[in-house]
Parts: structure tokens; sequence; C-alpha cells
């Protein structure tokens, strides 16, 4: 399953959760490594950082029925994956920070690991941001936060 997701955000950031799980106000979600990171992991939800200051979401969500198979980051600028624990069978992508309910997907209950992908960062400060997220998410066993590649910003 695949979905466009194009919407606006505040405070450079976005969330996938658990339906009505997670929260965002506890001191270990947006730690100073998850900022580092540029994804914030709770119970039940993700943060996803966002590079562009404008709030301006471009991104893609794939669901897989196995692993991803993308091992080559050159055409990314920054790769992190987390585990996301699904329970009540539905995956929800909200904004920040009026939690508004940008996709509602049902899915199998369970661990997923889900992988962010952060493409054109250096032009998020541009009069007209390029920055785009692809997002991948999969079943599998739970494991702490991981960067697969670091995005070292020079500004």
């Amino acid at each position: 399953m695949k979905f466009n997701l194009d919407f606006t955000t505040s405070y450079g950031q976005f969330y996938l959760n658990d339906k009505d799980e997670g929260d965002t106000g506890s001191p270990d979600f947006w730690t100073n490594e998850a900022f580092n990171d540029k994804l914030a992991v709770e119970k039940g939800i993700l943060g996803v950082s966002l590079e562009n200051s404008e709030g301006i979401v471009k991104a893609e969500l794939e669901i897989l029925s196995s692993e991803s198979q993308i091992s080559d980051f050159t055409v990314f600028d920054h790769v992190v994956e987390a585990s996301l624990e699904i329970n009540t069978g539905f995956l929800q992508i909200h904004d920040c920070p009026f939690s508004l309910l940008v996709l509602e997907q049902k899915i199998e209950k369970g661990n997923y690991r889900v992988r962010v992908y952060y493409k054109n960062l250096e032009t998020a400060y541009n009069e007209n941001p390029e920055d785009f997220y692809k997002i991948e998410m999969w079943k599998d066993s739970f494991l702490d936060r991981t960067v697969l590649k670091r995005f070292e910003n020079k500004y």
C-alpha cells in the first residue's frame, strides 16, 4: 500500500502513531538525541522531524509486506529507522500541534519497523523548499532507533 502525503504542519514535525496513542509531551520524546537523529520515539508514536521552516510536508508512505529492499542510500541525505507498535490495528498520521488527522489506515496489529528517508534537505531553506520524506514500514521485531545515514546540516 502506498500513500502520497501533501499537507502542512507546524513546529517542524508530524506524527505516525497507533490510533489515539502516544505522548508527544513526554520529556523522553523530543530529546537532544531525537532532534539530532530527526526522529522522536515514544510508546505508540513516532515524531518525524521536518527540515523546512514553512511546515510543508511532501511525503510518501509505503506499507511493505516484507523488509525494505533499499540498501543504497546515496540519493538520500538522511536515513533513520525505529519501531512502532500497532495495537489497535490502525495507523494514523497527524499534523502538529492540532493533531489533525491526515491519514488513518487499517493495518495488521504488531511491531513495525519504520524507516524515514530524507531527501533534498539542502533545499529546505530555499524560497520553494523541495525537501521530501519517503517512509517505509514493515512488520519486524522491536528494535531501538538507528541512524543509517546522517545529514550534516551546513546552516
